[in-house]
């Protein structure tokens, strides 16, 4: 089968704004081009009949995309155990979309959008990297994705209160982090608070002070929907560190926001609705 693993590491990010532009993203080369849906290549006619379960699993996914479309509810549908044969032709038909998730941990999630959005791939993992599970999503984003983003905190007023002097921005961004993630804890669903960092002087100890200040939480979500955008998880409730990166790799567009998860990376209701439309249309060239 083929392997859709995320080759991604969540490692903390280093700094960047307008005065460090020569600086390259290092950790991973990103596709220079933004993906275009294109209609999968259709298998034989007697590979499908060896495959009842996969196309069963397609019109599954069919009624969990009409499920949300009508009411917003996503769904997950286990695939652990699928015949190898079914499972290759699920993965020739989903093929890969525009947004890959990896969530650390004692047992990794490696998670990658299908070509249509909003229908997900998950794979969790072992210690020693053998897959323990295999699921499909149908969902704005995945839930474990929400669940893990913000597992481990850190006191922020305690560590505001230890910053060494002679910073420039870094202590005043932080006090409006603390302050608007307080808000975003006592309402999850508020709209997103942006600070623009590429817009502020900020010296290196500033992104260090920054960086060290609020930790690195254990999701990395990479999106090619709107560019190159590499998001982290901080180890503060609501905080996500967003990157955008132009096509040779340095960073262009540096910020933090406060949201349950970024925009950027969440399939829309009209990708969503296209999506259905997509797969039945697929579907219907199968049979």
């Amino acid at each position: 089968m083929r392997d859709i693993s995320i080759n991604i590491v969540n490692v903390p990010v280093g700094p960047g704004s307008q005065s460090e532009g020569d600086m390259v993203l290092d950790y991973m080369k990103m596709p220079s081009e933004m993906s275009t849906y294109d209609m999968p290549s259709f298998p034989e006619e007697s590979e499908l009949e060896r495959c009842p379960q996969a196309m069963g699993i397609l019109a599954d996914i069919q009624l969990m995309l009409a499920q949300i479309n009508d009411n917003g509810q996503g769904s997950v549908l286990t695939v652990t155990g699928l015949p190898d044969a079914d499972l290759n032709l699920l993965n020739q038909i989903l093929g890969e979309g525009e947004v890959s998730v990896l969530i650390d941990g004692e047992h990794p999630v490696r998670i990658q959008e299908t070509v249509m959005a909003g229908i997900w791939r998950l794979r969790s993992f072992d210690k020693q990297g053998n897959v323990l599970s295999e699921a499909i999503e149908v969902a704005e984003i995945p839930e474990c994705v929400r669940e893990h983003a913000f597992a481990t905190t850190v006191n922020l007023a305690e560590r505001i209160a230890g910053l060494p002097e002679g910073l420039l921005n870094a202590p005043s961004v932080l006090v409006e982090i603390a302050e608007t993630s307080a808000q975003y804890k006592q309402a999850p669903d508020m709209a997103s608070h942006v600070i623009n960092l590429s817009l502020l002087p900020f010296s290196p100890e500033d992104h260090y002070s920054l960086t060290t200040t609020t930790g690195t939480g254990c999701v990395t979500i990479l999106s090619r929907g709107y560019g190159n955008c590499r998001i982290t998880s901080t180890q503060v409730d609501g905080l996500w560190r967003v990157q955008y990166y132009n096509s040779t790799d340095h960073l262009i567009l540096d910020t933090l926001e406060i949201v349950a998860i970024p925009a950027v990376a969440c399939a829309a209701p009209e990708d969503l609705a296209d999506s259905a439309i997509r797969l039945e249309e697929i579907r219907d060239a199968l049979m």
